[in-house]
């Protein structure tokens, strides 16, 4: 009994056999009370007893945020993130102690710890605050579990319930947590396959993703992934669909289209957000959008950090919305799949229309209502929630496990995270989420190469394998995020189509971090080595290097991974498809800069994958050379067993653009050769030094060099592969190289069974103009002959235009069978490339078509268009061309200024390409 008259009863639950009780709190008053905050456990310190390396584990308010682990003597620093007003900035500063939802105080060393977190989220949203121990390992000098957010009021106001427990293992845990929760909040069960498919936002971002684009990039799903799994074709924010066509049409027939490829269709929504005006009706109801946004107390609405109002879900014409909204844009027009954003919208404190109601209850509201709405749908629809609080956790299948991979973090102060390595590290600490709270984790979307970067932002191998290793192994949840039409052909077979991986990803698990390091409030690296268990006995372990500049040595005990110490087991690493070997007790190596892989550990014997090929640059002959119009020519001789040593340091050039560098491989004696393996200066770093490249073999009955692949960048562990050739020499061609020496490393192999692709043709070598007209009604056409009846890949020479502005549509490239006249007959594929970061002059931008069973007595062309790009007259801020005069004896150019509907030849002139076989 307090002295106010106010009685405090505190109930503990406690099981036999269980590590860990549950309490709750409820205050009674004969008058009514309004009360914010309810604390029922808080202590002046925690100590878990003995221990080496003690650290905390804190969880963020929503994915917007980081998970964080520090130790217990030095919290680092937090962005502290909570509601977000708009105008105000996530400010870094000393963490605050406070962690939302779930907490940990663990040895590191030794794995024992106190998990401590809430066990409902019924009416309040659930902290934990920790102080921060005086010395290294000491207790921490405060601890407390408790609700807060908003008020409650009555004679009577309870807490949520709330778990607290101690484990010999801390990381069992926090297993047991998610599935204590589980037992009042039933995981939103899926019995579908985790997801796999396409989605457009890295790739179109919100302005490009037409329904052109979408067409052709399902097409191209159908042809070449779907028999692999993918079969989501996701839009994200803004499908753009047939310009100045209505909305939910749009959506119709979009996925009318997805379905009748045999696919599934996904939408967008950031429901708790209102893009309309304010004194606008919202539909079927007599509410305006005014009615239903949230309030402050002078009766203004609430804005989020967006700039938008926010519904109010108490309101009855805010819960009307919601359900119109999930229906109308959703269940209607028969979408599988929705992804939910900015839902922490929905949990903003404010005055409600329901005044008895507060943050947290409000969301569960609105999230009950959208969640019914899918649920309830003829189809199965996956729910997909983004910028979302980790609990409560029963209204989506999937949650985003952080912040978009494309925001990386820096305080200014010496903590910076990519946003791959921040992906990683979120997806690592939120593991046991993943099976408990959700069926899959979603880790984001892959890039494999980031396309829409251009040549000066997008990823490297070792930095979309870094990123692979972060999804596949956080859940399974798979969504490609690229351009995939122009997605190099060794990052599609080790990252795309790669099927061993792919088998990891149908698991739908979450591997456990080995072993915890100090990431987010410390700024230490994400965790180095991750594992799961297959369903056969095996164990997978991912091992990742996120030192950009160092090598580092990397080892697994496996007694660590709970097999036996003695027993031999065998090796295999998924992305290279090889087999390592047999080991007993622990494997090791080392790991360069950047570099990730996967290990397949069994004890039932080799899977058939090939040994690690030989590198047959091993001991041979390698030369260099560049020139410069700044300076005289380079050579270096400084070259061992493939790998350049050090860089050329004399006469530098004042830009350091070189042209003309070339790096040759002599083996001394005619050599078999089907695969070079290219790494650029700068080993994992996101750097592509060389800009236009051809790989060449020595001709010996022509004494000549001859082209066998092209490009225009190159980056780290560039894999080129090709049909086998029989040569004494191959050589590297780079025409511009922004560094010398640009490669760091070449080599060279024989595989058994490995092929590639070779050009057929080619008009680039000589020289060409440039001219950019690609817009509206104007189209370009060059037509071309087949030798072969595939067609893998095209280099096409294009580029932007830019002055003020992009192109107002994407650059489209189709390639088509020409009738009698020369006139397209049938469209045999189409690709689209946004506008953003394309380069100012002609370059060799590779597609890959996948073409084959073509008639090789037909003609064939690709053109080039933009229709919705803006036809005001001018060639400012236009997509262009490449061009010569009549120099390809296969084929002409023809211009059409309707639209494709009519063309005319152009005898004299030919636009630039290369085709391959």
């Amino acid at each position: 009994m307090l002295d106010s008259g106010s009685t405090i009863t505190l109930r503990l639950t406690m099981y036999e056999d269980q590590p860990y009780f549950l309490s709750d709190m409820t205050v009674s008053s004969a008058a009514s009370q309004t009360i914010d905050v309810l604390e029922p456990i808080a202590a002046d310190n925690l100590d878990i007893g003995s221990g080496t390396d003690k650290r905390i584990y804190t969880t963020p308010y929503t994915n917007n945020y980081d998970f964080g682990v520090a130790p217990v003597d030095d919290f680092g620093k937090s962005q502290n993130g909570y509601d977000r007003p708009y105008g105000v900035e996530d400010q870094w500063s000393a963490f605050n102690g406070t962690s939302y939802w779930v907490a940990a105080v663990f040895d590191n060393a030794a794995k024992n710890g106190i998990i401590a977190g809430a066990a409902t989220t019924k009416t309040w949203k659930s902290m934990q605050h920790l102080g921060q121990a005086t010395a290294p390992n000491g207790p921490l000098t405060g601890f407390s579990v408790y609700n807060a957010g908003g008020q409650q009021s009555g004679t009577t106001v309870s807490s949520d319930a709330f778990f607290i427990g101690y484990f010999d293992d801390y990381e069992t845990g926090l297993e047991t947590f998610g599935e204590a929760y589980a037992v009042q909040e039933p995981m939103l069960q899926w019995k579908g396959d985790v997801p796999r498919g396409y989605n457009t936002w890295y790739n179109f971002y919100s302005q490009y993703a037409t329904e052109g684009a979408m067409h052709a990039m399902t097409d191209y799903f159908v042809a070449h992934l779907k028999s692999l799994g993918y079969t989501y074709m996701n839009l994200d924010a803004s499908y753009q669909g047939v310009k100045g066509q209505e909305q939910i049409r749009n959506l119709k027939d979009y996925v009318t289209y997805v379905h009748g490829k045999g696919m599934k269709a996904g939408s967008y929504e950031a429901p708790f957000a209102i893009w309309n005006k304010l004194t606008d009706l919202v539909p079927t109801t007599n509410y305006t959008f005014g009615d239903i946004a949230l309030k402050d107390t002078n009766g203004n609405p609430i804005m989020s950090y967006l700039n938008t109002p926010i519904v109010d879900a108490t309101h009855p014409g805010g819960q009307v919305y919601l359900k119109w909204l999930m229906n109308t844009y959703h269940v209607e027009p028969g979408f599988d799949y929705v992804k939910l954003d900015f839902i922490d919208f929905g949990m903003y404190e404010g005055s409600f229309y329901d005044k008895s109601k507060n943050g947290i209850q409000a969301y569960r509201i609105g999230m009950k209502i959208m969640r019914d709405a899918l649920i309830g749908a003829r189809q199965k629809i996956f729910i997909d929630e983004s910028i979302a609080p980790l609990l409560p956790s029963g209204y989506a299948h999937g949650r985003r496990t952080g912040c978009d991979t494309v925001i990386g973090l820096d305080d200014g102060a010496g903590i910076r995270y990519s946003g791959i390595e921040r992906q990683a590290f979120n997806a690592a600490a939120s593991w046991w989420t993943n099976g408990t709270l959700y069926p899959y984790n979603d880790a984001d979307m892959s890039m494999p190469e980031n396309i829409v970067q251009g040549v000066y932002g997008k990823s490297t191998l070792n930095q979309a394998t870094l990123l692979t290793t972060a999804i596949v192994m956080g859940g399974g949840h798979l969504l490609i995020g690229d351009d995939v039409p122009f997605i190099s052909e060794d990052r599609m077979k080790r990252l795309v189509m790669n099927k061993a991986l792919l088998d990891v990803a149908d698991l739908g698990k979450a591997a456990r971090p080995l072993s915890m390091t100090n990431f987010y409030l410390k700024g230490e690296h994400s965790p180095e080595t991750l594992y799961l268990n297959d369903k056969n006995g095996d164990v997978i372990v991912g091992m990742s290097n996120w030192d950009m500049n160092n090598s580092k040595p990397a080892a697994v005990s496996f007694k660590e991974l709970h097999l036996s110490a003695d027993k031999a087991y065998t090796l295999s690493e998924l992305y290279s498809q090889t087999t390592l070997g047999t080991y007993t007790g622990s494997y090791s190596r080392t790991l360069r800069p950047g570099e990730s892989v996967m290990i397949r550990i069994s004890g039932k014997g080799s899977r058939s994958n090939p040994g690690a090929p030989v590198n047959l640059a091993l001991g041979a002959g390698v030369t260099a050379s560049a020139s410069s119009s700044y300076g005289a020519g380079y050579e270096a001789s400084n070259v061992i067993d493939g790998n350049l040593s050090t860089r050329w340091s004399a006469g530098w050039p004042a830009n350091n653009d070189f042209s003309n560098q070339w790096l040759e491989i002599n083996f001394g004696a005619p050599t078999s050769v089907n695969r070079v393996v290219v790494s650029e200066y700068g080993y994992g770093k996101q750097e592509y030094e060389t800009w236009s490249y051809a790989l060449q073999y020595w001709d010996e009955s022509t004494s000549q060099y001859v082209d066998l692949t092209k490009g225009l960048t190159l980056g780290d562990r560039r894999e080129l592969d090709f049909k086998t050739v029989t040569t004494s020499k191959i050589r590297l061609d780079m025409k511009t190289s922004h560094w010398l020496d640009s490669v760091n490393e070449i080599e060279a192999y024989n595989i058994p069974g490995n092929t590639g692709s070779v050009i057929a043709q080619d008009n680039s070598n000589g020289s060409f103009w440039s001219y950019s007209d690609i817009r509206g009604q104007t189209q370009r056409m060059q037509t071309f002959a087949l030798t072969s009846g595939s067609l893998p890949k095209m280099d096409v020479y294009y580029y932007e235009s830019y002055v003020s502005k992009v192109p107002e549509d994407n650059l489209y490239i189709d390639i088509v069978e020409l009738d009698s006249d020369m006139k397209p007959a049938k469209k045999l594929f189409t690709a689209a490339v946004p506008p953003y970061n394309l380069m100012g002059s002609p370059q060799p931008y590779s597609i890959y078509p996948r073409l084959s069973g073509l008639d090789t007595t037909k003609k064939f062309a690709f053109i080039l268009r933009s229709p919705n790009s803006l036809d005001d007259g001018s060639t400012d801020n236009k997509y262009g061309f490449a061009y010569s005069g009549d120099v390809y004896a296969g084929g002409i150019a023809q211009y059409s200024g309707d639209g494709g509907q009519t063309w005319s030849p152009q005898t004299d002139t030919d636009l630039i390409f290369t085709i391959y076989q």
